[in-house]
């Protein structure tokens, strides 16, 4: 190998090593672009409506890393509303993105079905307490966090299935939410086995028929199928088959579990982080009913709104917590930032529900995942070319110069390469360039490559590197 050459690609190595060994993945360095509405398939909602289900990629520019993790977003909304777009998804979205991520924001399946004996009392009919939060019964919630999990299960393996489009590492998926989205989060994760498939989420009863006065706010849907069939298996039916649904870790804002045993995990263990408050009136941060802090705290007090009596008890960020001090050794690596600020009758009217430095909660989230990136061997300066071969220094070698390159790559060529096809590859894993070298000297215009670090590789599996620089 010529010696300059030879120095280049240790220097390379090395350099990547050093720069990126320990700070890969956590600090806000790069531009993103994004690609909105990508449809990720349909599914059939609880009232039987076929929904095309959306996602936005975001992706980190000029970082020229070929194995990108991937961070899966998932919204709240308590399961009947809520977006992708919404502003602290879109704000993490970007903030992965900056950090050399892919984040995908994802929409799934919303809706629940109502109750029959609604009253319009005075402060259920606005943002205090939306009438569409008024569910037939608890099977509810289970059934429309399985058919979130369904679709973020199917998002996940259609983000796989695209890794050479987005560059990104198939082995270092990751899924966050809020609220809600912090459920689905930790559904996907844990529920990997069929036997945890709630009994709400296969045939039972249909709902009865809702209340009418719901027809005001627009909670029903025309037509209205009031079935509840079998919801099917845990992984869904989107894009089964090639690639699996299996994540490296989980972050949950101020969401929780319905069920503490499903958090036992035989096999290996996904990482974990938790950011709850106590202060929090929606989701109990231990364990409490569904929306039952506002409904016996807050809306008893004055009388003015049914309660949430329907909702199933959930176990929030300090109970999850708990469960893993108290169960030993079979637990997986977590990071748990509780804020403990509870006061009985004393939170009605604070934020609880959000987060307290959404900075330093997105900042901790990353670091946690992003170390267990680096551990598993990704390193976004080698990822490209870990698996180029460098040509054996006994034998003639294209030459490459000037190096790094300007505007025009010279490349001198021995007899015996000559006729070989080549790719001229950025690091990303983008083919820039194909072609033959079908005489001594093959020259190549890079006014139009993206400065960065290349290779040229031969077909038979050689790689020369260089940069183009301006």
């Amino acid at each position: 190998m010529n010696l300059l050459r030879l120095h280049f690609y240790i220097l390379f190595l090395l350099t990547g090593q050093s720069i990126f060994g320990q700070t890969a993945y956590i600090s806000p360095e790069f531009p993103y672009d994004s690609l909105m509405n990508i449809s990720y398939g349909s599914a059939i909602d609880y009232a039987g409506h076929e929904v095309d289900l959306l996602m936005d990629i975001y992706k980190p520019l000029g970082e020229y890393n070929c194995k990108r993790p991937i961070m899966v977003l998932v919204h709240g909304g308590a399961w009947i509303a809520g977006s992708r777009k919404d502003p602290g998804i879109v704000t993490m979205a970007r903030a992965f993105a900056q950090r050399g991520w892919v984040a995908a924001a994802i929409n799934y399946r919303l809706g629940t079905h109502k109750t029959s004996n609604y009253s319009m009392f005075a402060l259920c009919n606005d943002q205090i307490s939306a009438p569409c939060g008024y569910i037939s019964d608890s099977a509810e919630v289970y059934r429309a966090n399985y058919r979130a999990m369904q679709d973020a299960k199917g998002a996940i393996r259609f983000l796989k299935s695209r890794h050479n489009i987005d560059s990104t590492d198939i082995d270092n998926v990751y899924i966050a939410g809020e609220s809600a989205g912090g459920f689905v989060a930790l559904a996907v994760v844990f529920t990997d086995q069929e036997h945890e498939k709630h009994p709400s989420c296969y045939t039972i009863d249909a709902a009865p028929v809702p209340d009418p006065d719901l027809l005001t706010y627009g909670c029903i849907p025309s037509p209205n199928d009031l079935s509840r069939p079998d919801l099917g298996h845990i992984e869904g039916h989107l894009h089964t088959g090639t690639y699996d649904a299996t994540v490296q870790g989980a972050g949950s804002l101020y969401g929780g579990v319905l069920d503490l045993g499903m958090l036992h995990q035989a096999n290996d263990t996904p990482w974990v982080y938790l950011f709850h408050q106590g202060s929090d009136i929606i989701v109990h941060y231990q364990e409490g009913r569904l929306l039952g802090r506002m409904s016996w705290e807050c809306f008893a007090q004055i009388q003015l709104c049914q309660s949430y009596h329907f909702y199933p008890t959930a176990f929030g960020g300090e109970s999850i917590r708990t469960y893993f001090n108290e169960t030993g050794s079979i637990v997986p690596r977590y990071q748990a930032d509780i804020v403990q600020n509870y006061m009985y009758l004393g939170n009605c009217f604070s934020n609880g529900h959000s987060l307290d430095n959404p900075y330093n909660r997105m900042q901790s989230m990353v670091e946690l995942f992003a170390e267990k990136v680096r551990k598993s061997g990704n390193n976004p300066w080698q990822n490209c070319l870990i698996n180029s071969e460098i040509p054996h220094s006994d034998s003639p070698q294209l030459v490459l110069y000037p190096n790094p390159v300007m505007a025009e790559l010279n490349i001198k060529v021995p007899n015996n390469l000559l006729g070989t096809l080549f790719q001229i590859l950025h690091i990303s894993g983008q083919v820039m360039y194909i072609g033959s070298l079908d005489s001594e000297y093959v020259r190549i215009k890079t006014g139009m490559f993206p400065p960065g670090l290349y290779a040229l590789r031969t077909a038979s599996g050689y790689s020369y590197p260089f940069v183009v620089n301006r």
